[in-house]
């Protein structure tokens, strides 16, 4: 869950001290727009055989969506370019849908004039995902925001795919739920967050195929095993397969308490000796087991935290517990706690619970955790990797990264999701650079795929790493994919460029 019930549990507390400070958002970048370099030119892609977008079709699409497009060049150019302003396309409109039925009207236009549509919701991916690479038709999904229902009884929430997670968030909380999509960007949009796969167990979505076809998937029953689950197919398409318009998402009881603990150790061994006690004393309370090494905290210390006492240590491991009895769960995290210093597995660390005496205590642990990223961009361009691996594999892979790799590489930091054996590798450098690049991608896909991982955990291929996921697929497995593809996209309209390698 990695923050989500820290954020919704503090928005219910009063702060007498002030505003807990929020989460970091990747909005904070201080690179112009303007000066990211267009995508088609530094990575050299060739357009696909797509018409090409005229005054005409602009006006035609205007008329379908009540004259909601937007072709204001400054306006542009935030639409173009992606979150962590590295990509750029050059799309001459964004046309700006309210209803299933406009957006059905609208790719049924395109895919009838073969023009290519990119779909948008708040840009937020992190590997490319939701920007253009040409003049695609961008199909934004921003204006389709409404909280439908709320379930309480059947813990459901249903909504358009153009809510924001920080809104979901507040609708859910209201009716006594837990909206359980936890992403760091908070400004991210439901649709984009299903469509990229996260969370596939809990969306049901309403989509619209490339021809203008309605596929409705959104029952809020829990269980319906009547024939093929055709929902799966749309999560994790990332748009190539078409664009999710609705969601009605299931959502658990909030939970009332909260507590977290910081722990420091000095060898990944011991992180991995920290998160099996960490299952075997908390069980079904473990919400988050984080781990992060010196390099990634340090970084973060620099830029944000310099007058926050954070010590130096090899690795840190964040722990926290989400249930319903306050002085049950704290006295459990004490126990391990404890367990964990008689058994020389840490040096020392912090713990305490989220409460009215201090409420940003919580926040101020997960701040160190969540701001990883954009400290390392604040001091210079960072290639990031978000890959599966066994547990053992992972750290090993940290370490061949920081003795074979060129000097272009001024460090390397790495932190993870351990309940989801999920690493994320974040190498700073000064500028970008496509030969480091293409280097970082042979040697990161090749130990990722001898170890049986994946080299997209959650964020999906996107543009970034549209050559890479076919390594740690079945051949059959990526055979099926570019058959749906054709099946459901016969002239590849929907967000050509991704998700699938050059050439597919």
């Amino acid at each position: 869950m990695r923050g989500g019930l820290t954020r919704q549990l503090l928005s219910c507390l009063a702060r007498p001290r002030g505003q807990v400070r929020p989460l970091y958002s990747f909005s904070e970048s201080t690179r112009a727009p303007a000066t990211v370099p267009f995508t088609k030119e530094l990575f050299g892609v060739k357009r696909g055989p797509y018409a090409e977008v005229t005054s005409d079709d602009i006006q035609q699409l205007a008329a379908l969506v009540d004259g909601r497009v937007e072709t204001d060049k400054d306006d542009l150019l935030m639409h173009n370019t992606d979150w962590l302003r590295s990509l750029r396309g050059c799309s001459p409109c964004v046309v700006f849908p309210k209803t299933t039925a406009e957006v059905s009207a609208v790719l049924k236009y395109c895919s009838d004039r073969r023009l290519a549509v990119c779909p948008q919701g708040a840009s937020t991916s992190l590997v490319g995902g939701s920007v253009p690479v040409f003049d695609e038709i961008i199909v934004s999904t921003a204006k389709m925001n409404e909280v439908i229902e709320v379930d309480t009884d059947g813990g459901t929430l249903t909504c358009g795919a153009g809510c924001s997670l920080d809104h979901l968030e507040h609708a859910a909380k209201n009716q006594h739920l837990f909206f359980p999509v936890d992403y760091t960007i908070r400004e991210a949009q439901l649709g984009g967050i299903v469509a990229a796969g996260l969370w596939p167990d809990r969306a049901r979505p309403a989509t619209v195929l490339p021809d203008g076809t309605v596929l409705d998937s959104m029952s809020t029953m829990r269980k319906d095993n009547t024939g093929f689950d055709l929902k799966q197919i749309f999560v994790g398409s990332e748009g190539s397969l078409g664009i999710i318009t609705k969601v009605a998402m299931a959502c658990p009881s909030l939970p009332k308490h909260i507590n977290v603990a910081m722990v420091y150790t000095d060898s990944f061994h011991k992180v991995l000796g920290i998160m099996r006690m960490t299952k075997a004393h908390l069980g079904e309370l473990t919400s988050a087991c984080e781990f992060m090494d010196n390099e990634a905290v340090m970084s973060v210390k620099k830029k944000y935290l310099s007058a926050w006492g954070v010590p130096s240590k090899p690795f840190y491991v964040l722990i926290e517990t989400a249930g319903q009895c306050d002085m049950h769960d704290e006295e459990k995290l004490k126990t391990l706690f404890n367990a964990l210093k008689d058994k020389e597995l840490i040096l020392d660390g912090q713990i305490g619970p989220l409460n009215y005496d201090d409420p940003t205590f919580v926040e101020r642990l997960w701040n160190i955790n969540t701001r990883i990223l954009a400290a390392l961009s604040r001091g210079g361009n960072v290639y990031h990797y978000d890959v599966s691996l066994p547990h053992d594999k992972q750290y090993k892979l940290v370490e061949k990264l920081r003795k074979e790799l060129s000097g272009e590489i001024l460090k390397v930091a790495s932190f993870g999701h351990l309940l989801d054996s999920n690493l994320h590798l974040a190498l700073q450098s000064h500028n970008f650079d496509p030969e480091t690049s293409d280097e970082l991608d042979r040697t990161i896909t090749d130990y990722v795929t001898r170890a049986g991982g994946a080299v997209s955990a959650e964020l999906g291929c996107g543009f970034r790493n549209r050559n890479l996921g076919a390594h740690c697929k079945d051949p059959v497995e990526v055979k099926l994919m570019r058959q749906m593809k054709q099946l459901l996209d016969p002239h590849g309209i929907m967000n050509p460029y991704k998700v699938f390698p050059d050439g597919a």
